[in-house]
């Protein structure tokens, strides 16, 4: 299951690409479209300079921005920067238990279908930046 911190990375980081090009988002613009706590984005917008998706630039027209292109920014680059590996179960896998297999190839197919979706590709499918986060 995908955390809720990796969904509100993943919308917050479509609201950029939405936005790419134009300048910097400020967080608390993101906060709003999202219902989210102006706070909690800034630690999930931090987690996502780690994982060098995102930069941010200060004063009066500082923000956050995307540190890379739309296009080469995938679905799963998000979902590792709070995930890590994305593990369905460890039953089995540290001992090669019975189900092992069940868990690795559902993890295997996850990680390809993640790595598949561009972000770039989502934003136009999801309209504005408002009508995104009441789907």
């Amino acid at each position: 299951m995908i955390s809720l911190k990796a969904q509100y990375g993943l919308k917050a980081i479509v609201s950029l690409a939405a936005y790419y090009g134009k300048g910097a988002l400020q967080a608390k613009e993101i906060a709003s479209s999202q219902n989210v706590p102006v706070r909690y984005l800034e630690l999930l917008l931090s987690q996502l300079r780690r994982a060098r998706l995102v930069d941010a630039t200060r004063g009066k027209k500082g923000g956050y921005y995307l540190a890379k292109k739309p296009n080469t920014i995938t679905v799963f680059d998000i979902v590792s920067a709070f995930e890590g590996n994305i593990l369905y179960s460890a039953e089995g896998r540290e001992n090669g238990g019975p189900l092992a297999f069940v868990w690795k190839d559902a993890e295997k197919m996850a990680v390809k279908y993640f790595k598949s979706i561009k972000i770039s590709d989502l934003a136009p499918k999801l309209g504005s930046v408002k009508e995104m986060y009441h789907i």
